[in-house]
């Protein structure tokens, strides 16, 4: 199935699913209207019931904000005047009363009819096992080249255009995951700008990183104003530009969001898992605001919605509750309300919010803002555990992650090996070569171990030029022939000096196993870092294991995978 076939099936599931939510509502949503009805008619004949009048101002409030997103946009502007008309019944003017009554006859007018569909916007491609797709548009075309084979390395499929037309006909047959776009062509940038303004805009836009040779602070502006996710002066060598690629590839294809929307009107809850759902965002609904904190030590949320106007505790309480807690003091919190007001939009930022939409819900901008907080929390998240020169995780993020394997293991009864990483005589490097160069390596490094150990491994620098490479599912025999395959790919690169030397370095790995040297991160650090102090003094440019294990020991059994696949790895890379 082609993407655009895939989109319209999936607008179709949408309207489907939001034709389904009107059906089993409705007569929930009538008796709603009826009770807006009995507060009119008794105002019209000249009684005051304060409280139906203040449950009609109630249900005149949920509907405001229900109606428009089932496909009813007059019934939405319909409610929001009546909450309006009848929130001071004893002031409202017989004209007033009247408008009131052609209110509510204009909305039971309205939902005799049937809904409007179509106003949810494409869904964004299914992902898919296919790898990644990169899309090089740019006139130079050795240097695309360059990159393309960079990428095919890293496991990326990649296409190159020489031009934007090119390049917007062929982002037409297949939505590329990435592109990478210069801006400087023959005829000149206007239309280069052009297409990337079309590839970053909503409802689904693609990740652009924007690589050309003008580096002045207006490109850069320009650039951002037009949704570029990057930029990257193509002075930069090949390797570096598409490791900003690679990471933003990551970010914008991360595993499924899990939004909390707390909202005491069921029918915008269920509007919402529908618009939402079909674009990679499970929705947790929850009705009840006070179990809220249950629901989110349950949920673990990255995004929060919160209604304002709901019993027992309203949206901005719960905002300064989330606030004060360093648990969930950075998830993004956004709420979704019939109110405007400029009092309780202040109230709403004061409280911790980090954005503000109204009620009906308009999907595209919902998508969109969610998006955008998600975005500055997961660039936040990497910058904060990933190792700026390496692009590997840094020591606490990745201890932290090798504490999750060690647990793992042990639960399941896996194999866990555990590797100490250290390049050899690197302070030699530095001192005779300078600074810069010692970088060079370190980075060459780090690309090298983000090629060779993915999925379920753990890759850390520690430190230095210390790394630590965590493999879970993987007998010991296999780690070592896995880092043996590493130290002859690093050995055999070449580091060139400005005067035109060429040097090569090596490292030493100490390994050791979950079977043989204890259950924790620190035993099995201290194990792996005896093996490579061995090692080094072997002679550098080795692998060496720990002991093995006494003759007639057990080894340890092998369950199922937690995922439910075959307990170690079946494959050996």
């Amino acid at each position: 199935m082609t993407d655009v076939a895939a989109r319209a099936r999936r607008d179709e599931q949408i309207d489907a699913a939001l034709g389904e939510i009107w059906a089993r509502h409705r007569e929930g949503i009538l008796a709603q209207l009826a009770v807006l009805e009995g507060a009119v008619r008794a105002l019209l004949g000249g009684t005051v019931d304060a409280p139906l009048c203040t449950q009609a101002v109630r249900e005149a409030h949920k509907l405001a904000g229900s109606l428009g997103t089932l496909g009813f946009p007059d019934g939405t502007d319909a409610a929001r005047e009546l909450e309006q008309l009848l929130a001071e019944p004893t002031l409202l003017e017989p004209v007033q009363a009247l408008r009131a009554s052609e209110l509510v006859v204009g909305m039971r007018d309205a939902l005799s009819r049937a809904p409007v569909r179509g106003m949810s916007p494409p869904a964004e491609p299914l992902a898919s096992d296919r790898p990644a797709a990169l899309l090089v548009i740019d006139d130079d075309r050795a240097l695309a080249e360059q990159i393309a084979t960079e990428a095919t390395l890293r496991g990326l499929r990649s296409r190159i255009a020489c031009s934007p037309e090119e390049g917007r006909r062929l982002a037409a047959q297949e939505r590329p995951d990435l592109v990478l776009l210069d801006l400087t062509f023959a005829d000149g940038t206007a239309d280069a700008y052009e297409l990337l303004s079309e590839l970053t805009a909503e409802p689904y836009p693609v990740p652009v990183l924007v690589l050309t040779v003008r580096d002045s602070f207006v490109d850069r502006v320009e650039v951002a104003r037009r949704g570029a996710r990057g930029f990257a002066p193509k002075s930069v060598p090949v390797q570096r530009v598409l490791d900003q690629g690679v990471q933003l590839l990551e970010r914008s294809r991360s595993s499924v969001v899990t939004l909390l929307a707390v909202d005491d009107d069921r029918v915008v809850l269920d509007a919402i898992a529908a618009l939402l759902g079909s674009h990679g965002i499970e929705v947790v609904a929850l009705e009840d605001p006070l179990r809220v904190w249950q629901q989110l030590e349950r949920s673990r949320p990255d995004v929060v919605l919160l209604d304002i106007d709901m019993p027992g505790v309203t949206g901005i309480d719960l905002c300064r509750v989330l606030r004060n807690d360093p648990r969930w003091a950075t998830v993004p919190i956004l709420f979704l309300t019939a109110r405007r007001d400029e009092v309780t939009i202040q109230r709403v930022f004061a409280a911790g919010a980090d954005d503000y939409l109204t009620k009906p819900v308009v999907p595209a901008e919902l998508l969109a803002r969610i998006r955008n907080r998600l975005d500055r929390v997961q660039l936040h998240r990497l910058l904060a555990e990933t190792d700026v020169l390496t692009g590997v995780p840094n020591r606490r993020s990745s201890a932290e992650q090798l504490d999750r394997l060690v647990q793992l293991a042990d639960r399941f009864d896996e194999p866990l090996a555990v590797a100490v990483i250290d390049l050899d005589e690197f302070k030699a490097v530095n001192d005779r070569h300078g600074h810069a160069l010692g970088d060079a390596v370190l980075r060459r490094i780090g690309e090298l171990l983000r090629q060779a150990f993915r999925g379920e491994d753990v890759i850390g620098r520690w430190g230095g030029e210390e790394f630590i490479v965590g493999m879970y599912g993987m007998a010991r025999e296999d780690a070592l022939r896995r880092l043996k395959d590493l130290l002859y790919a690093f050995s055999e690169e070449t580091f060139e000096t400005d005067d035109g030397e060429s040097f090569h370095v090596s490292f030493s790995a100490g390994v050791a196993h979950s079977s043989i040297d204890g259950s924790s991160v620190a035993m099995l650090h201290r194990a792996a870092d005896a093996a490579l102090y061995r090692a080094k003094a072997a002679g550098r440019s080795r692998i060496v294991a720990t002991s093995p294990p006494p003759p007639g020991s057990k080894p340890r059994r092998r369950l199922m995978h937690p995922r439910g696949q075959p307990g170690a790895r079946d494959r050996q890379r």
